[in-house]
């Protein structure tokens, strides 16, 4: 699968916004306007050399080849901001760089020069053409590599409001930063390595009340190496959060399946498209 011709090639309705999955915390999203944004794409198989961890499915695009406007980095962790991807992003003339201080020094030396670099700490902003992106509050403060400057994004792509959580703990100050200003809620359910679990990232887009919730942060690595105790079935997701907000949103993300919003789909849909039933790519391997 390479979704880079589809992405570049797909002309997005004014009043919508267009959001491709790329496994893990990976998306893609697209303006009216065709503005192209990247928020934690990870395409090379880097953390096998970290961690140890290989990747269990193909990447969907390469960074060679995939020119967005803006590269958006939510921390410095392999897995959203990828080493071996970087500098091939770098590359690309009009590729602007958006992520906290910490990445954006890696960014720098990987190639991006400053002109192209935007830090970002919570609460500041940037405008990438058409689209708005804010930082937002993130605790990530995992033992082996804690990333205190670590964010989460809020993207506004014309009336598009759309958060992205980043690798994060619940907190209250994330409610603070995003309640009742979110249509699209991409929110890591993983529940290990200083990530809410599926019931806490429920509770998130609870308060939240977006107009469509879509767990993420699964679907990269073989189940067993997300590490005991992860919660890797979005159903468990749909679960708590259909018990908190009987008949809320909520969409599965699918790397063969663009996310077009608003949604022509009914509002109890679950999994994206409705013909197709969701199957991870390992889920108990």
């Amino acid at each position: 699968m390479n979704l880079w011709p589809e992405i570049r090639d797909t002309p997005v309705e004014v009043g919508h916004v267009r959001i491709w999955w790329l496994y893990q915390a990976g998306f893609v999203v697209k303006s009216p306007g065709g503005t192209t944004v990247a928020i934690d794409p990870y395409l090379s198989d880097s953390v096998m050399a970290s961690y140890g961890i290989p990747r269990a499915v193909t990447a969907p695009l390469s960074a060679a080849e995939a020119e967005f406007d803006a590269l958006l980095a939510t921390h410095p962790h392999d897995d959203h901001l990828d080493p071996d991807c970087v500098t091939s992003f770098a590359a690309h003339p009009r590729t602007h760089f958006v992520g906290p201080p910490s990445t954006v020094k890696m960014a720098r030396a990987a190639g991006f020069p400053a002109v192209r670099t935007n830090g970002l700490r919570r609460g500041e902003s940037v405008e990438i053409g058409d689209i708005h992106i804010e930082a937002v509050m993130a605790r990530h403060m995992f033992d082996e590599e804690p990333t205190p400057d670590a964010i989460g994004y809020l993207i506004t792509a014309g009336s598009v409001r759309i958060y992205h959580s980043g690798d994060t703990e619940y907190d209250a100050r994330i409610v603070d930063d995003t309640e009742d200003r979110v249509d699209i809620s991409l929110i890591c359910m993983n529940g290990t390595a200083g990530n809410m679990d599926a019931d806490e990232a429920a509770l998130l887009a609870w308060r939240q009340r977006p107009a469509v919730a879509v767990p993420m942060h699964f679907g990269l690595w073989h189940d067993r190496d997300y590490g005991p105790g992860a919660t890797l079935d979005p159903e468990q997701f749909v679960s708590v959060y259909r018990r908190l907000s009987p008949g809320a949103p909520v969409l599965i993300p699918r790397i063969d399946a663009a996310i077009d919003f608003p949604l022509s789909v009914s509002s109890t849909t679950v999994g994206w498209p409705p013909d197709r039933a969701y199957r991870p790519p390992d889920r108990h391997a």
